[in-house]
């Protein structure tokens, strides 16, 4: 540490460099303890570890999901895809829980997708080692992205009758008084019910941990401490998030301080979103789900009741920026098992994209898998018939979003948020709503706006419409991302749309896209002035800061002097 009397001589520019320090480091975000505003500009893919690579790179190695046994998924497997996934666009990833899980094989299968954790101080072997899953956080870290684990709180596993659990083989809750007294769930609408009663049943079962004990809350706090400490995390997801008791939940995020989202398997935004208040930092947006699958896979329902969800969840969610919005999961039916039309499962991965939220793809949505529910919708993707395509349409949609979702990102952060809520924290409204068609915008000054329909392929075309109250300017040129098309903004930043074959558009002002590779013709009318102030950034800049930042950061502690 250097004395007062050396620092004399420079104290101006000592002044003035470290000024530049606490602005540059304003905008770094540390990837192991990652914050709620971090996640908002993320995007996950989700990954059930046991079915998205095997380490050997096999794309032939069985895999029978009826059986639901093991099929060599590892940690390794998924650091040797993450240029797959990472070219698409996405930030972060979140994987299935970790922990050891029940070695027996039980009418259910095995425990390869991680939620019948036996003892939670092991890592789960099958899926390889603690350091490799520490290699697999470090690699996310080098590459700018995020790691998130699945985490079970609310239980462990028994293979039998959860009137005969023996206790002694659940480390470190090894005794009985650590459970609530046995009872299977008989009420999800009774608090006390589904939070001290039991998930599973007499072949699985779930022995339900009593969570107001001191040992438990104790145990759970330093556990989740030194996880992420130990890993690098940068968040978690919670399962069951509902059935553990209300005031468990402050202390164990603060020794987590970190992002964590629960989940609330419920179609209330009442009921859901009360866990993101005093509990956890966020939940998924399962009341967006429901809605998703029943108004976007099917032409004859109306887009005015997801109008009216879009409202409830604004109403009823303190911060719809930080809900995880998704089509599909590992808990549901993949989307595409309710619809095989293509424009409809664009329509519902758009939805997810550019509504409020951070937007979740479960892995093989992008190559266009249709299983039903579990088992079939955790099918190896491994034997996808063109496994890892680049070139898959859904795979080439998803990275369209993230290309221009991270470009606005990128854009605000180089132009300091133009002093305005930054386009991730800015909640989307609806501007149009017909039957057919449901119009919003998101973003204050830099807007992008979004028209979906559920008319698939094969449907009328769906306008033209009149757009206003768009956030654009006069004169913008706006892009329309999905086709390329472009228009320039009339009086007031309004334009005309028409949906045809059933597929989504997104616009936005093509200064944003500058120094991607989305649509070079139209772009090449962009005004390069418009977009001077981004040319440092790239359209997939990861969450870690941009390099000329970085140089800059490090040139001004050298200066230091």
């Amino acid at each position: 540490m250097l004395t007062t009397s050396e620092r004399k001589t420079s104290t101006a520019f000592v002044t003035w460099s470290m000024l530049w320090v606490v602005f540059l480091t304003s905008f770094v975000k540390d990837v192991h303890a990652a914050t709620s505003d971090d996640w908002r500009s993320q995007s996950i893919y989700q990954i059930i570890t046991d079915r998205f690579a095997r380490t050997d790179g096999s794309t032939t190695y069985a895999c029978n999901n009826t059986a639901q046994l093991y099929c060599g998924g590892t940690f390794q497997g998924i650091i040797n895809q993450l240029d797959y996934i990472q070219d698409m666009g996405f930030t972060a990833i979140w994987i299935s829980p970790v922990v050891q899980n029940i070695n027996e094989t039980t009418a259910y299968g095995q425990g390869y997708h991680g939620f019948w954790s036996q003892d939670i101080t092991k890592i789960n072997e099958h899926f390889g080692t603690a350091d490799d899953l520490k290699l697999l956080s470090s690699t996310l870290h080098d590459r700018g992205m995020y790691l998130m684990i699945d985490a079970v709180i609310n239980d462990m596993a028994y293979a039998g009758k959860g009137s005969a659990v023996d206790y002694s083989t659940l480390v470190p809750f090894n005794k009985k008084e650590y459970f609530h007294p046995f009872c299977y769930i008989t009420d999800y609408s009774n608090a006390t019910n589904f939070q001290n009663c039991w998930l599973g049943d007499d072949t699985v079962s779930l022995p339900d941990l009593d969570t107001e004990s001191d040992f438990v809350k104790q145990t759970w706090e330093t556990w989740v401490t030194e996880m992420v400490a130990n890993y690098s995390l940068d968040g978690l997801r919670i399962d069951a998030a509902k059935h553990v008791d209300k005031p468990f939940w402050p202390a164990f995020q603060q020794a987590a301080n970190t992002f964590t989202i629960g989940e609330v398997f419920d179609e209330l935004p009442t009921n859901a979103c009360e866990w993101a208040v005093d509990a956890l930092s966020s939940v998924l947006n399962y009341p967006a789900w429901y809605y998703i699958t029943s108004i976007l896979s099917n032409s004859t329902n109306g887009m005015g009741s997801l109008s009216y969800q879009f409202d409830q969840t604004q109403r009823y969610c303190y911060d719809t920026t930080l809900l995880g919005t998704f089509s599909e999961n590992h808990d549901v039916a993949r989307f595409g098992s309710y619809t095989s039309d293509v424009s409809q499962r664009k329509n519902a991965l758009t939805f997810d994209f550019f509504t409020d939220g951070i937007p979740i793809v479960y892995y093989g949505a992008e190559q266009g898998l249709d299983g039903e529910n579990d088992p079939q919708n955790r099918g190896a993707l491994w034997l996808n018939p063109t496994g890892y395509d680049t070139t898959a349409v859904l795979y080439q949609h998803i990275k369209t979003m993230n290309t221009a979702r991270n470009a606005v990102n990128n854009y605000m952060i180089a132009t300091n948020y133009s002093n305005w809520s930054p386009y991730w924290a800015y909640k989307a409204s609806v501007i149009k709503q017909t039957d057919d068609v449901l119009v919003f915008r998101k973003g204050m000054v830099h807007s992008i706006v979004t028209a979906i329909t559920n008319v698939g392929t094969e449907g009328a075309a769906v306008g033209p419409y009149y757009i206003a109250d768009t956030n654009f300017s006069e004169g913008n040129l706006l892009i329309e991302i999905l086709s390329c098309n472009s228009t320039v903004a009339g009086v007031g930043g309004t334009f005309t749309l028409t949906l045809t074959n059933g597929e989504p558009q997104v616009w936005m002002p093509g200064a944003l896209l500058v120094n991607t590779t989305l649509c070079p013709t139209p772009m090449k009318n962009v005004n390069k002035t418009h977009a001077s102030t981004s040319t440092s950034l790239s359209s997939h800049t990861s969450p870690s800061l941009g390099p000329l930042f970085t140089a800059f950061l490090l040139s001004s502690l050298f200066f230091v002097s």
